[in-house]
């Protein structure tokens, strides 16, 4: 049991493990509220206080309007800093290990909505984010509000005005051109990831190669995102079509390679993707798009029935 001050946690289970620590399940037992409580290792003491201090910067933001994780306290117990959140469900990795299949782009559309609020309200108060991947966007109860999520981590978070180029950031199948080459840096390495994040919850794969810059940088020359996207799986639904178009578009203005003329947050909520017409139906039927788990750098990947259209 962990105490500060007044507070008390008593620790009900450890949800995960990670290079940084642990998270465990707590219950506040003044208040009966259960948190997720991100343990660090005792040698972790610099990362977390940068942490901390980008957490209270971001405290100025409505953590509910903004779609960011509710942060609530930092402690230490026996050494150890602790950082207490709010308790959500699950990441969007697990969600997609679980499911063993690909989303729809009805499923698509909401997650990567929430996710420009958000980096629109850091953009407003000149925070990057500089880690999006699918394990730090997290559900926030997904049976009871399907595919509402928060952003959470912000381990690698940076004030817009401060960032050093050559600066360390992203995960490097989400990572920017910019950040792989060195270049001033700005908030456009967030839409980088968001178009990564867009291309693996649909392809079921990430985008780029997780083995060095060379295979990242020739991917990015040599992938015909327009035909993989329109043309697989096959439709000839004209609706289903349209909706392909508009997120081809937007996917491309994600991933434009140049961050000065890469899409903004705002200028994102703004396209049509969002704006479809068409009815959403969530089924929890089989779509024709299956996965299997092939290896550490693509975990995701189609069925060994059918051919991957970024291969």
């Amino acid at each position: 049991m962990a105490e500060l001050n007044t507070t008390f946690y008593e620790v009900l289970d450890f949800k995960g493990e990670g290079v940084f620590g642990k998270v465990a399940e707590c219950r506040n037992l003044i208040t009966e509220e259960l948190v997720a409580v991100k343990i660090h290792k005792k040698t972790d003491d610099d990362n977390v206080r940068w942490e901390v201090e980008m957490l209270e910067r971001i405290a100025v933001l409505d953590p509910d309007q903004s779609n960011i994780v509710r942060f609530i306290d930092h402690f230490k117990f026996m050494d150890s800093s602790c950082l207490a959140f709010e308790m959500l469900d699950m990441s969007l990795w697990d969600l997609m290990m679980s499911r063993q299949q690909p989303l729809d782009l009805h499923e698509i559309r909401p997650v990567t909505r929430q996710l420009l609020v958000a980096y629109e309200a850091l953009k407003k108060i000149g925070i990057m984010h500089a880690d999006l991947k699918p394990d730090n966007i997290m559900l926030v109860n997904h049976r009871h509000q399907p595919f509402k999520i928060k952003l959470i981590d912000f381990g690698l978070a940076r004030q817009t005005s401060e960032v050093e180029v050559g600066a360390i950031m992203q995960a490097e199948s989400y990572r920017a051109p910019e950040a792989t080459l060195g270049l001033p840096l700005s908030e456009a390495v967030d839409m980088w990831g968001v178009g990564c994040v867009m291309a693996f919850l649909y392809f079921a794969t990430n985008l780029l190669s997780q083995q060095c810059s060379y295979h990242r940088t020739k991917t990015m020359v040599n992938l015909n995102l327009k035909d993989a996207v329109m043309g697989f799986p096959q439709t000839t639904d004209g609706v289903e079509r349209k909706d392909r178009r508009t997120f081809f578009d937007l996917l491309r203005c994600c991933l434009n390679p140049n961050p000065e003329k890469r899409i903004t947050p705002r200028k994102a909520l703004e396209h049509s993707f969002y704006k479809s017409t068409s009815l959403i139906i969530i089924t929890t039927d089989t779509p024709p798009r299956a996965l299997t788990e092939v290896g550490p750098d693509v975990p995701l990947a189609w069925s060994s029935t059918t051919v991957s259209p970024l291969k």
